[in-house]
């Protein structure tokens, strides 16, 4: 049975996830209708000010796609919202309840209080918990979009891959053969260096050459398992801060993975230097790097692979890292 008639609340509802979804479940378990607010372009961009937030409109369709699976649409009446506050001042609707999240309680007890003092009767505010991802910590579009976990909480990082090397067994050497991603004949351009990722020295070189400026490199100063270049200059480096990593040939090592994050982690450009090989770096780059990074590597006898940093990306080389043998 619900509890009451009508319930307000809000959100920007970017990257529809599993969290959004629990939000709205418990609201409409608790209402008879749901008046609901999503934040408008104008509120993310001059408000929130983070341009990477979904279009209105994107956001707006994954919600209604959502209620209408939970066959919940004829209960509902959606508008968007320029600010924190409305419509939850508006006295024209017989609210009940504001249902917010802990995070969000402070601005249901502001909105009372502006209530109070138009001489507009309080809302019983109803705090629905946050759901928590696989870690423990909250899920949220910030972290699904800075590459830690996806929409339902699962981390993209396994904690055992850090206690023991990945081991490529031979039943996937022949899938990891094949272009990641699109095959490219020249550097693209107009790129944004700070979200360029380069593995392999031919590659990284290219790059160099026409000034790209790429956030990470990741080198081993070989070139078809042949040494080719002994010091960084030759790949176009002057004095760049590097780490020096062991990686050998088909494995994913724990270092390899802890560098890797840390470089993410400190925003701060550098190379890898790898002892070993670094053929295989490309999976874990796109299992720990932010949405929207691009990762450029060659090829043999095709040529330059890109790779974007999405969300079905990230998930294909979860699904690709599980396969290997995991040696401690």
């Amino acid at each position: 049975m619900t509890k009451y008639k009508l319930v307000v609340c809000g959100g920007t509802f970017d990257l529809l996830h599993k969290g959004h979804k629990t939000f709205l479940k418990k609201v409409f378990d608790s209402s008879d209708k749901v008046f609901l607010g999503i934040t408008s372009n104008l509120y993310t961009q001059s408000i929130k000010k983070s341009p990477q937030i979904e279009d209105f409109e994107i956001r707006k369709q994954a919600v209604e796609q959502f209620l209408d699976s939970i066959n919940v649409s004829e209960r509902v009446r959606i508008t968007s919202i320029d600010n924190a506050y409305e419509p939850y001042l508006e006295t024209s609707t017989d609210y009940q309840v504001i249902a917010v999240t802990p995070q969000t309680r402070q601005t249901a007890l502001d909105i009372n209080l502006r209530r109070k003092q138009n001489d507009v009767s309080q809302l019983d505010i109803l705090v629905i918990p946050m759901e928590l991802a696989q870690d423990g910590k909250e899920i949220s579009s910030t972290r699904i979009r800075n590459g830690e976990i996806n929409r339902d909480g699962r981390l993209y990082m396994k904690s055992e891959w850090l206690a023991g090397k990945l081991v490529l067994p031979k039943n996937l050497r022949t899938e990891l053969h094949k272009p990641f991603g699109e095959v490219l004949n020249d550097i693209p351009k107009d790129l944004d260096g700070q979200e360029i990722v380069t593995i392999g020295d031919i590659t990284t070189q290219r790059f160099n050459q026409n000034n790209v400026g790429q956030f990470l490199s990741i080198i081993d100063f070989f070139v078809h398992r042949q040494v080719k270049f002994h010091q960084l200059s030759e790949l176009g480096f002057d004095n760049q801060d590097f780490l020096k990593v062991e990686n050998l040939r088909g494995t994913i090592t724990p270092e390899l993975f802890t560098s890797i994050r840390n470089v993410f982690k400190t925003k701060e450009e550098k190379i890898i230097l790898v002892a070993g090989e670094e053929d295989l770096a490309v999976l874990p780059v796109l299992l720990i790097a932010p949405l929207g990074y691009s990762v450029f590597y060659g090829q043999p006898n095709e040529g330059l692979v890109r790779v974007d940093v999405t969300e079905e990306n990230k998930e294909k080389a979860y699904h690709l890292a599980e396969k290997f043998n995991l040696e401690k």
